[in-house]
């Protein structure tokens, strides 16, 4: 079945798309600038990639009746319906996985961002933001609190 062959490409593509992602991580992290260019473009591609599969996915439902893969769940009475079901559900784990390395990214641009204004800050003299300023009215340390009280991962649930 067409449908289910283009999903299980999908998942494929986003398994290599999460594997890009977490080599992005690693460069940043060990500071490994000629990989990120590396991982940048292969990120482009396999976007890329995922935007031609779900293309394919909407004129392949459009020329069996349906608008989208939830209205062939609903509707559809084919025996690969469960199995369509669980690569649509896998897709959603996937993108679910996918935000999390992203968004563990952003927290290390963030992270460094707010180190180097800290240190830049501190060469100058000047006080520091209220990040980081623990002074008589608590900004620092009711931002610094509130960011790290809460599990990390509770709010994609």
């Amino acid at each position: 079945m067409l449908l289910m062959e283009n999903l299980k490409s999908e998942v494929r593509v986003f398994e290599s798309m999460i594997q890009a992602f977490r080599g992005l991580e690693s460069a940043v992290l060990n500071r490994q600038t000629d990989m990120l260019s590396k991982y940048a473009v292969a990120i482009e591609e396999l976007s890329l990639e995922v935007s031609r599969l779900e293309d394919e996915r909407d004129i392949i439902l459009k020329e069996m009746g349906y608008h989208n893969i939830k209205d062939y769940i609903n509707r559809s009475t084919d025996e690969n319906t469960p199995q369509v079901a669980y690569l649509a559900a896998e897709i959603v784990e996937k993108l679910n996985e996918l935000t999390i390395v992203i968004e563990s990214i952003r927290q290390i641009f963030e992270f460094e961002n707010h180190y180097f204004e800290f240190l830049n800050n501190l060469v100058r003299g000047i006080n520091p933001s209220p990040n980081y300023s623990f002074n008589q009215n608590r900004h620092g340390v009711s931002s610094y609190s509130s960011n790290y009280n809460a599990p990390r991962y509770d709010s994609l649930k």
